[in-house]
Parts: structure tokens; sequence; C-alpha cells
């Protein structure tokens, strides 16, 4: 059992739906306690996922990090003949829940939070942003309650926001299933807090 867990987290910046770069979708693909274990499941996240490397125009895989120009982190940068670009990553946060893995996989069901800022204060396109895994967790309502309060702190309150919105089951919600909460600072950046499930 480590006192680390490895996320693999799989970003897609859909270029052919939207050029500007600002269709993105991060998932994670997989959790592991073992390091070298997530580093050899990250080289070949996309294949496991039933991607050919023939399909793309550039399918790099990190091998030495000095000359790895896509990003500290970053274990695979793909880019798809219409555009498409794929960056696999491995985020590690620490392993509270004591999880243990199969062959270094963690098997059970797990419930991310994710935080995505957007820097629409730096890029009115929304193509700037980054995602980061602020917790994982084996319980829905303890991931839930995570992802309401991970914008704030003793600090910062929802009234910091210039807009703070929670989904509370509204059926006119705007920002996807997943998404908990949305929020707006007062320079302009758009923050989203979401839940994803993986079993």
């Amino acid at each position: 059992m480590g006192d680390m867990l490895y996320h693999i987290k799989r970003t897609l910046v859909d270029i052919k739906n939207d050029a500007t770069g600002a269709l993105q979708k991060v998932d994670i693909r997989g959790t592991y306690t073992d390091l070298s274990k997530a580093k050899a499941a990250a080289k070949n996240a996309l294949l496991e996922e039933g991607y050919e490397k023939e399909w793309f125009t550039v399918y790099d895989v990190r091998q030495a990090p000095e000359d790895w120009k896509h990003g500290d982190g970053v274990f695979v940068f793909a880019k798809a003949p219409e555009g498409e670009m794929f960056k696999v990553a491995l985020e590690t946060t620490p392993n509270n829940l004591n999880l243990t893995g199969k062959d270094g996989k963690v098997e059970e069901q797990l419930f991310h939070v994710l935080q995505t800022t957007i820097h629409y204060n730096t890029d009115r396109s929304g193509a700037s942003r980054d995602t980061s895994l602020e917790g994982t967790f084996t319980d829905m309502e303890e991931a839930k309650a995570k992802a309401l309060s991970c914008l704030l702190d003793e600090d910062v309150s929802k009234d910091s926001f210039a807009e703070f919105d929670e989904f509370t089951g509204q059926t006119d919600w705007a920002f996807g299933e997943d998404v908990m909460v949305h929020a707006v600072g007062v320079g302009g950046e758009n923050y989203l807090v979401s839940i994803i499930r993986k079993s």
C-alpha cells in the first residue's frame, strides 16, 4: 500500500468542433498505488481506449525528460488528423483512504473531484484552462461535500465570487451533468467543480 495515488488524467481538446480549443474533456482513466505501473499504464492509455497509433499524425510518448516539450507530468501527446489533441498525464494525490491496488491498480469504485479553472481574464476564447484533481473518494456524499467546498476556505467565501452556483437538482442547470459548482471570479476567471465516477 502506497502513501500516494497516481491517477491517469486524459485530456481531449476537441479542435474539430471548436477551433479555439475551448471544448475540452478531462477524464480519469485509472488510479494506481504503484508509480511504475501508473507510468506504464499512462503510456498505453490511448491504446487501451481503443485508439491506434496509426490514426494520429503526432504520437509522442515520453522517454527522456530532458527533451520533452509537452509539459511536466505528461506522458503521451497525440494529435489526430482532424485536429483533436490528446494529453495523457499523471496526477498525484495523497492516499488518505489507504486504498490498495490489485497489481498496483485500484479496483474499487471511486469518485474523483476535479476543479477546472478557465482563464477568461487572459484568453476570451476559454481555451486557456487547467484541471486539477482535488480529491478521490469511495463515498459519493463525501465527494459532493468536497466539491461544494473546494473553492472555499477561511479567507474565501461564496461572496468572494462575482457568481457562485451550486447544483441542487435543478432541471435548467447549464454546466453539464457532472458539474457540482460553477463560479466566476471577480477577475473573470471561471471555475467548474465536477465529480467523475469510476468503477
